[in-house]
């Protein structure tokens, strides 16, 4: 499994840090938009067919 560059490898800690950022994510009351207050960039899929990068401090319309 090791090099690959589909795979994200991370540290326990990582993962957890990335999970708080996830947490933190703000959504529209209707799902279309997201805000992102962290400083690290979160990937969400929309729709099942698409990855969305919400960068930290950005707001980003979803739909």
């Amino acid at each position: 499994m090791g090099g690959r560059e589909d795979i994200w490898y991370a540290t326990n800690i990582e993962i957890i840090d990335y999970l708080q950022v996830l947490r933190q994510l703000q959504f529209s009351a209707d799902g279309t938009a997201v805000y992102n207050p962290s400083a690290r960039s979160a990937y969400l899929v929309v729709n099942d067919e698409r990855t969305v990068e919400v960068p930290g401090g950005v707001y980003v319309r979803l739909a």
